[in-house]
């Protein structure tokens, strides 16, 4: 495939209402020319590594040239991901590090989002259904813009100069309340998640 297809492919897909994202060279102080990074388009979000600190992994550069960092250091699969889990393997030995790692927690953590909307909307409960999260919220957050200031309200660092997106101070108090309850129960709270993240006017 030639680059200028390549470089045109992200131009396409950005125009259409979902969200890309890219992720960073590992290649410390280097200007980053790879594709889908170097295309013309401002609508992908560029995702960098980040140490166990939440501070920008030393191999990432210019930390002003991604949009958000995530954990990209080290990151062990959950217990149960790997076939060899039940032989009582170390996961520790099968830790990934690297932005396409943080890459892929950026795109898990906005398909969350865009879930908890969508649940918001679709399933309300007798107690959830008068909290205004709609269908139209849904497809306004499938934006570049929107998805970059769901990110935002979840909660950033200011030691990372507000890159490194801290998940759990949006969702660790959610999660905790939500073991062991009713499906219902569970369904509230993900509703109150939604109209957090979608705090900022949409």
């Amino acid at each position: 495939m030639q680059r200028g297809s390549l470089q045109h492919g992200p131009v396409n897909a950005s125009s259409a209402i979902y969200i890309c994202s890219c992720l960073s060279t590992d290649q410390g102080g280097y200007r980053d020319d790879s594709c889908p990074a170097a295309s013309s388009t401002k609508k992908l979000f560029k995702i960098g590594a980040a140490e166990a600190s939440g501070t920008a992994s030393k191999w990432l550069g210019d930390q002003r040239a991604v949009d958000f960092i995530f954990p990209g250091h080290n990151v062990e699969p959950r217990a149960g991901t790997h076939p060899n889990d039940s032989t009582g393997i170390d996961r520790q030995k099968h830790a990934l590090s690297g932005s396409s790692v943080a890459t892929a927690l950026a795109a898990g953590l906005a398909a969350v989002v865009l879930y908890s909307v969508q649940v918001g909307a679709l399933s309300p409960t007798n107690s959830s259904k008068h909290k205004p999260v709609t269908m139209e919220d849904f497809r306004i957050l499938r934006r570049h813009d929107r998805m970059r200031d769901a990110f935002l309200e979840i909660g950033t660092t200011d030691e990372s100069d507000k890159k490194y997106v801290a998940v759990w101070k949006c969702f660790a108090e959610a999660v905790r309340l939500a073991k062991d309850q009713e499906p219902d129960k569970v369904i509230d709270l993900v509703t109150d998640l939604a109209l957090l993240i979608k705090k900022r006017k949409l």
